[in-house]
C-alpha cells in the first residue's frame, strides 16, 4: 500500500515529495553555529520571495495598476492640441571635400547646446516680437510672457536620432501652430544664420589676415635679397666661412701694422740719435771700437803669429829636453820676447793713427746713415698709412658681415615663422572657399501645421507609466514582505543558514500527478519515486540504528503544516516496507490526523494509555501494511496532556521496543506547546520536517534551539519540497507494479 497523502501548506498531512537518489539522504554534518540571524536583501533572494507569492503578487500587482492607470487617466490635465516642427541636426557639419580647422564638438553636447539656445531668451524674445503672434490675446495678458512660453515649449531630440522636435499644446489649434514656428523661425534666424555669418566673417577675417602676411613676406624676401648680396650668401656655413677669412686678413693687416709701427719708431729714434752726433760733430770712438781695428791690421797679425811660434817651439823642447837651461830653449825665449816687445811697439804706434782713421770714418758714415734712415722711414711711413687704411677697411668689412649675418639669419627666422603662418591660414581659406558652399547643418524640415485632433497620446503614456510603476512597486512590495518572512528556498539553507545536519530530501508531488490518480503511469512513476525518496531517508536512519542503537525516533517541526504527519508516516511504512517491525505513534494529541492516512479509528489511543484507561500494547492497531502497527492519539483532554508530564513515558517506550524495532512518533509543533518538548526527552533521537516555501529559518532555529537546551539529541533535516530537477530526477524508476 502507497500512502495516499494531500499535501499543502497548512496542513501536517502533505503530499509527500518524488525521488532523490539514496547518496543524497546521508547525514551532512554541520554546526549549529552557522545560523545566521539576518537575511541579505539581493535580486536573487527577492526574486525567490516573489515565485513564492507569484500569484498574490501578480493578482495584487494587476489589481493596483488597472487602478493606478485609470486614476492617472483621468486626472491628468485633458488634451490638447498639439503644433510640431521638426528640424534636422546633423551629428557632424557637412562639408563637400576639406576638412577645415573649426573645432568640432561631440554630438552630445552640441545637442544640448542647441536645446539651452532654442529656450533662450533671446530666441524666445525674437520669436514673441513676430507680427504673427505679438498681438495674440494671449500673450498680452501675460506679465512674463518669455517664462510663460518657456514653460509651455517642449524641446527634445528624437530618441537615437538627429531631428530636433519643437512641440507646444493648446487649447486652441492654431496658438500653438502660431508659438512653434515663430520660435522655429527665431531659433534659425538668431542661431543658424548668425552662425553661417559668423562662417562667414572668420573666412574674411583669414582672407585679410593672409593677404597682410603675403604682403610682410614680400618685403621680408626682399630685405633677405639685399643682405644676402651685402653678406655674400645666404647659407650661415659660407657666411660663417666668409667672416673668419675677413678675420684672418683683418689679423694679419693689424699684424703687419704693428710690425711696421714699431721698426718706424725704431729709425726714428736712430735718427733722433744721429742728429745730435752731428750737431755736436764729434763721432764717439771707444777703445773697443780702436782695439777692434788695430787687431785687424795686418802687421799686428805677423806679430801674433811669430809670438805663436816661438811659444810652441819653447813647448815642444820642454817635452824633449832633460834640463830647463838648455840652450835651445833659452834661444826660443829670446825669440818669444822679441816677438813680444815688437808687438807691442807696433800696437802703440798704431793706436794714435786708428783712433783718427775712426773718427773721420765716422764723419763720413754718420750724413750717409742718417740720409739712409729718413728715406726708410719715409717708405715705412707710406707704408703705415696705407697698411692704416687696409685695417679700418678690414674692420668694417667684419663688422658688415657681422651686422649683416644678425639681420639675415633673423629675417630668415621671420620669414620662415611667417611663411608656415601663412601656409596655414592659407589652407584654411582655401577650404572655407570649398566648405562655405556646404549645406548647412542644422536646416528646417517641416513647419508645424495646424493640428486637427487633439494630444491623446500623453495621457495615455502617463496612465501606462503610473500602471507600470504601480505594479512594479506592488511586486517589490511583496517581495519584500516575503523576503522578511525569511522562508527555506532550499535544503542549502539549512546547512547555510540553520546550520543544521541534512539528513535527506523530498521533492514535492505535482499537482497534476495527484490529479490523475493512482491508474495513470505518470502518477505510478511518481508514486516510485516518492518510495525511493523515503527509503534514501530509511537507509541513512538504519546506518544510524546500527552504529548508535536508535530505534526511538520523534518526527518534529516548528510550527503545523511542515509535512512533519505525512514524513512520519511514510518513514514508518518505507522501515515496515524494510522487513522492519514498526509501530507509528500519533503524538501530535492536540490535532490527529496519523489514523485518518490510515482509515483507523482515533480511539482508543495513546490519551488513553496516558490516562490509563487502557494497557498500551492493547491499544495498538494492526494496519493493512505488513510489518507497520499504529497507535493513534485518542481523545484528547487536559489530564491526557498533563500525564505527558508525570507519566514515565521511556518505560512506555521501553515496552513498547519488547514487541518492535523501531518507534516513529508524530509529534506536535515544538513552538506553540510542550508536547514535542515532554515526549523529545524520552526517545533516542529527533528528526526535524521543514517544507521548502513554508518553514521559516527564524521559527526553525528556536524550535531546534528548544529541542537542544533539554539535551535531546538532533540526527538532522528532511527538507520536503525540494525541486526533482537537481537530482536527476530523469533516472529511471521501477514500480512494483510496472509490469514487463
Amino acid at each position: 500500500m502507497m500512502l495516499n497523502s494531500n499535501p499543502g501548506p497548512g496542513a501536517d498531512s502533505v503530499n509527500l515529495p518524488a525521488v532523490v537518489p539514496p547518496h543524497r539522504a546521508e547525514v551532512l554534518s554541520v554546526t549549529p553555529a552557522h545560523f545566521e540571524s539576518s537575511a541579505s536583501l539581493d535580486p536573487i533572494t527577492l526574486l525567490r520571495a516573489l515565485r513564492r507569492r507569484w500569484a498574490l503578487a501578480f493578482g495584487t500587482g494587476l489589481l493596483g495598476a488597472a487602478v493606478i492607470a485609470t486614476l492617472t487617466f483621468y486626472l491628468v490635465p485633458p488634451a490638447k492640441y498639439m503644433a510640431r516642427a521638426m528640424l534636422h541636426v546633423n551629428s557632424v557639419k557637412p562639408r563637400i571635400l576639406l576638412q577645415t580647422g573649426e573645432v568640432q564638438s561631440d554630438y552630445g553636447s552640441y545637442q544640448r547646446t542647441q536645446l539651452a539656445l532654442l529656450e533662450s531668451r533671446l530666441v524666445l524674445s525674437a520669436a514673441l516680437k513676430q507680427a504673427s503672434v505679438a498681438k495674440l490675446p494671449i500673450l498680452t495678458k501675460m506679465s512674463d510672457p518669455i517664462e510663460w512660453l518657456e514653460g509651455q515649449l517642449q524641446v527634445d531630440f528624437a530618441p537615437g536620432s538627429e531631428i530636433l522636435r519643437i512641440s507646444m499644446t493648446g487649447e486652441k489649434p492654431e496658438i500653438p501652430m502660431l508659438l512653434v514656428n515663430a520660435v522655429t523661425q527665431a531659433y534659425m534666424d538668431e542661431i543658424v544664420d548668425v552662425e553661417m555669418k559668423q562662417s562667414r566673417q572668420r573666412y574674411d577675417l583669414l582672407k585679410s589676415t593672409w593677404n597682410r602676411y603675403q604682403e610682410s613676406l614680400r618685403e621680408k624676401r626682399k630685405q633677405l635679397k639685399r643682405l644676402t648680396e651685402l653678406a655674400g650668401s645666404d647659407d650661415k656655413t659660407t657666411l660663417a666661412s666668409i667672416h673668419q677669412h675677413e678675420l684672418d686678413r683683418l689679423g694679419r693687416a693689424e699684424d703687419e701694422l704693428s710690425r711696421i709701427q714699431s721698426e718706424l719708431r725704431s729709425l726714428r729714434v736712430e735718427a733722433e740719435v744721429l742728429e745730435e752726433q752731428a750737431t755736436l760733430n764729434e763721432t764717439m770712438v771707444t777703445p773697443a771700437m780702436i782695439e777692434d781695428a788695430i787687431s785687424r791690421d795686418r802687421s799686428i797679425e805677423l806679430y801674433k803669429e811669430k809670438e805663436g811660434l816661438a811659444q810652441r817651439a819653447i813647448d815642444r823642447v820642454y817635452r824633449i829636453a832633460r834640463n830647463k837651461n838648455d840652450p835651445a830653449i833659452k834661444k826660443h825665449r829670446d825669440d818669444l820676447e822679441a816677438a813680444r816687445a815688437g808687438l807691442a811697439a807696433q800696437h802703440r804706434k798704431l793706436y794714435p793713427i786708428v783712433a783718427r782713421q775712426l773718427q773721420d770714418a765716422g764723419r763720413e758714415s754718420s750724413g750717409s746713415k742718417t740720409t739712409l734712415l729718413q728715406h726708410r722711414i719715409s717708405i715705412l711711413s707710406k707704408l703705415e698709412g696705407a697698411m692704416e687704411d687696409d685695417v679700418k677697411r678690414l674692420n668694417g668689412r667684419t663688422r658688415s658681415i657681422t651686422q649683416n649675418s644678425v639681420d639675415l639669419f633673423s629675417i630668415q627666422e621671420e620669414i620662415a615663422n611667417a611663411d608656415e603662418v601663412a601656409r596655414t591660414i592659407g589652407k584654411e581659406v582655401e577650404a572655407l572657399t570649398v566648405e562655405l558652399q556646404a549645406p548647412p547643418r542644422i536646416r528646417l524640415l517641416e513647419k508645424a501645421e495646424l493640428p486637427h485632433t487633439k494630444d491623446e497620446i500623453r495621457q495615455i503614456k502617463m496612465a501606462g507609466m503610473a500602471g507600470c510603476g504601480a505594479f512594479a512597486l506592488t511586486l517589490l512590495g511583496i517581495s519584500l514582505w516575503e523576503t522578511r518572512a525569511r522562508r527555506i528556498d532550499s535544503a542549502a539553507d539549512v546547512i547555510q543558514c540553520l546550520g543544521m545536519n541534512l539528513f535527506g530530501t523530498l521533492p514535492i508531488l505535482p499537482r497534476r500527478s495527484r490529479i490523475l490518480g493512482s491508474g495513470d503511469a505518470e502518477h505510478r512513476r511518481w508514486g516510485s519515486m516518492l518510495i525511493e525518496s523515503v527509503d534514501a531517508a530509511r537507509t541513512a536512519l538504519l546506518h544510524v540504528s546500527r552504529t548508535e542503537s536508535v530505534r526511538v525516533v520523534m518526527v518534529a517541526s516548528a510550527l503545523g503544516g511542515e509535512g512533519k504527519t505525512s514524513l512520519s508516516s511514510h518513514l514508518a511504512t518505507s522501515l515496515a516496507r524494510a522487513g522492519r517491525r514498526t509501530l507509528l505513534v500519533d503524538g501530535d494529541l492536540r490535532r490527529p490526523s496519523a489514523h485518518e492516512l490510515f482509515d483507523q479509528p482515533c480511539v482508543p489511543g495513546f490519551c488513553e494509555v496516558l490516562r490509563g484507561e487502557i494497557d498500551i500494547v492493547g491499544a495498538v492497531q494492526p494496519t493493512v501494511i505488513s510489518g507497520l502497527s499504529l497507535l493513534t492519539a485518542g481523545f484528547s483532554d487536559s489530564d491526557s496532556i498533563q500525564a505527558l508530564a508525570s507519566l514515565d513515558l521511556r518505560a512506555m517506550f521501553d515496552q513498547l521496543k519488547e514487541h518492535y524495532d523501531f518507534l516513529v512518533i508524530d509529534s506536535s509543533p515544538v513552538l506553540p506547546v510542550a508536547d514535542a518538548l515532554l515526549i523529545g526527552q524520552h526517545v533516542d533521537a529527533v528528526i526535524f520536517s521543514v517544507m521548502r516555501d513554508v518553514s521559516r529559518i527564524p521559527t526553525v532555529h528556536a524550535a531546534y534551539e528548544r529541542l537542544s537546551r533539554l539535551g535531546i539529541r538532533m540526527l538532522g533535516a528532511i527538507v520536503t519540497g525540494e525541486q526533482t530537477d537537481h537530482y536527476g530526477s530523469s533516472y529511471p524508476s521501477v514500480s512494483r507494479t510496472d509490469k514487463r
